[in-house]
């Protein structure tokens, strides 16, 4: 496994900042307001799932990570694009239209559900201690 390398201390309060502007929610109990949860062992800051947009955090960090030349020596390699190939893509099927009122594609209850239970296999039916024995 690859280590990733330590985050200098220096770029904690620019890491900070960012994810302050990129925060949605004002009152949030899962960060306490802060926008990330902590740090971790790499001195690189957890983002808040809840309350923060990670798309445009994320962007904006690979760009940073681009401009300064310290951090583009230490991460260049894991923030470089992914070069794929556009996947062909499937035609898409002919939606179906159906009159108001028609719930065909709702499931109903189904057939033979019986709360789960197997014929002949009620708790009731067999003796008190007596062995269940796989079938």
């Amino acid at each position: 496994m690859e280590e990733i390398a330590k985050l200098p201390d220096q770029y904690l309060a620019n890491a900070r900042e960012m994810v302050a502007k990129h925060k949605a929610k004002k009152n949030c109990k899962r960060c306490y307001d802060r926008g990330y949860l902590g740090v971790d062992q790499h001195n690189l800051l957890i983002p808040c799932p809840k309350c923060v947009a990670a798309d445009a955090l994320i962007g904006e960090w690979r760009q940073f990570v681009r401009d300064t030349p310290e951090l583009l020596q230490l991460y260049g390699t894991y923030f470089e694009e992914e070069e794929t190939d556009a996947p062909e893509q499937a035609p898409q099927a002919a939606k179906v239209t159906r009159p108001p009122g028609n719930n065909s594609d709702r499931p109903g209850p189904r057939a033979g559900s019986g709360g789960g239970r197997q014929p002949g296999r009620s708790h009731l039916t067999q003796a008190p201690g007596a062995r269940r024995t796989p079938v």
